[in-house]
This record gives structure tokens, sequence and C-alpha cells, in this order.
């Protein structure tokens, strides 16, 4: 690996780092070879590009907008160029968007009838219930609320950042348009949307049963070895809501410091990764509960 001082946390991050330089090259080979790759080949990589989208979203653009990987600025902002065309949105949009998420915590409406939290399970859903799950996932990517997001970034003087990033995701868009639309039409987007939905489905899960307004209990984790070595540590979703800013090769060492507190609020966890909470609970006969507000009060 490279020396530490090259990044700004921890060699380790040269590990998502290049995970997401290799997704932008699958896209890429895919693209420049796609009248000439096996169905053989195509097959198992438009499910590997779909599954990428929610893979960087939950996993490697997730670290880097809590921790920037390089301590270069210039690089960080060369990441996040790269980060744009892996995930098909201006990455600084998508940084605000996650931001607000923390802001919220998966908040319940409030007062005003809404959540805090743009991308709360609670915020479409029926009055303190969460949404339906497969509504959350098939519609959510369709009525993000754009205008907050870009207002967010105006305040941070991220402008300029956001209209280099939209100009490249637009120049990449239009030349697969120009060179090759079947790519487009029938591979890249299909993939791109079921890419949404996926990590729209892990964000659902990762609250899905826990308890709105307990900062020891809001989130769900997955203990699961192969899980969190695969999704770099991912499944300490509750300490991470507790500690957002705590890098990822350390979540281990908070859950051991804030445990008793886990137990004592009944913090829910899976056996195993939270794209199959749902099953999990199907096969265990169990639904989780959802508790009133005034159930939620975290425990010392």
């Amino acid at each position: 690996m490279l020396p530490r001082p090259f990044f700004r946390s921890s060699a380790w991050d040269a590990i998502p780092a290049l995970c997401g330089i290799g997704i932008v090259a699958l896209i890429l080979w895919t693209f420049l070879n796609f009248h000439s790759l096996s169905w053989w080949f195509l097959g198992p990589a438009f499910v590997a590009i779909a599954w990428s989208y929610c893979w960087n979203m939950q996993c490697i653009s997730h670290n880097f907008i809590h921790n920037p990987y390089f301590k270069n600025n210039w690089l960080n902002w060369a990441f996040s160029v790269l980060e744009s065309l892996a995930l098909g949105v201006p990455h600084v949009l998508y940084h605000h968007y996650h931001m607000n998420h923390h802001f919220g915590d998966n908040d319940r409406k409030g007062p005003d009838g809404t959540t805090k939290d743009w991308s709360s399970i609670y915020r479409h859903g029926n009055g303190d219930e969460p949404e339906a799950f497969w509504k959350y996932c098939l519609v959510s990517f369709f009525r993000v609320e754009l205008g907050p997001v870009v207002r967010v970034a105006a305040r941070h003087h991220q402008l300029p950042q956001l209209a280099f990033e939209t100009l490249a995701l637009v120049g990449f868009w239009l030349t697969m348009l120009i060179v090759d639309w079947r790519y487009l039409a029938f591979y890249y987007l299909p993939s791109y949307y079921l890419g949404w939905v996926l990590s729209y489905a892990e964000g659902y899960l990762e609250h899905y049963g826990a308890m709105p307004g307990n900062d020891y209990a809001n989130s769900v984790s997955s203990y699961n070895w192969l899980y969190n070595v695969l999704w770099f540590n991912n499944g300490y979703h509750q300490e991470h809501h507790w500690d957002p800013k705590m890098h990822w090769t350390r979540m281990r060492q908070l859950h051991e410091q804030i445990k008793p507190q886990l137990l004592a609020n009944h913090t829910r966890t899976l056996r195993g990764p939270h794209i199959t909470a749902l099953v999990e609970d199907w096969l265990n006969g169990s639904k989780p509960p959802f508790p009133n507000d005034g159930e939620v009060q975290a425990a010392a």
C-alpha cells in the first residue's frame, strides 16, 4: 500500500478507493466492448454493475462522504467526480442528501406533517407507519427533492463543483448515446435503475423495525463477519449512526464501547446482511415492533 500520509485517515482506504475505480472501469469495459463481448460475460457483468450501485452507496461513497480518503483536497475532488460517473448523479448532491439522512436519523413525521430526513422510510408512510417496502424501493428514485439539496450545496459554496460533476456526467451519457444508444437504453439504464432500487432496499432495511428518536436504537445492525468484510463494516449501522465520523476500520471498537447501551435499548440486530432482513424475519416467524414515540427514549 502507499504510505499513510497519502491518505487522510488510514491506508486501508486504498481498498474502497480502488473499488470505486474498478466500478467505473467495468462500466467502460462493457460500453466499449458491448457488441464483441459474449452474453456469458455481459449477463454477470450486468448483475455486477447493478449491484455496484448499492455496494458503492452503502460502502465506497458512504465512507468517502464521512471521511474523505485522501490528504490532498484535489484528489478528493477528483474522486468525487469519478464517483459521479459510478453512481450516475453528481456526487456532491449525494453527499448532502446522505448528510441530511444523519440530520434526521430516519425520523417520524413531526408537527409539520413531514420528516427532517428526506429519505426517511416514514416520510411517505400512512400516519406513523413506515412506507410499504416495495413502494419505497421502486418510487424513491423518482421523487428525490433536488431543490433543497442544491440549496445546501450552494450554502457550502459548492456550485462550481456541482456544475463540473454535472457536465462530466452529462458528457458521459451523451457519449453513450452517440456511440452506442443500444448500450445506453438496454444495458446501462436498466442496470442503473435496478442498482438504485437495491440501494433504497438496503437503506430501508437498515432502519426497518428500529426506534426513531432513540440514539442507541434508531438503526439496525448486523455483526455477520463475512458481510462486514465485504461491506466495509456497514453492518455496524447503529454504531455508525451514533458516531458518523468514526472510521470504518474502527467500528468493532466503537461497538464494544457502546455495547451496554445497545443492549439496554434493545437495538435491533440481524444474523445476516441487511438486504435479507425480511427473509430473516419470515424465517423467524416474527415482525419487528414499531414503538410509539413514548417508547423510544434512550436508556443510559
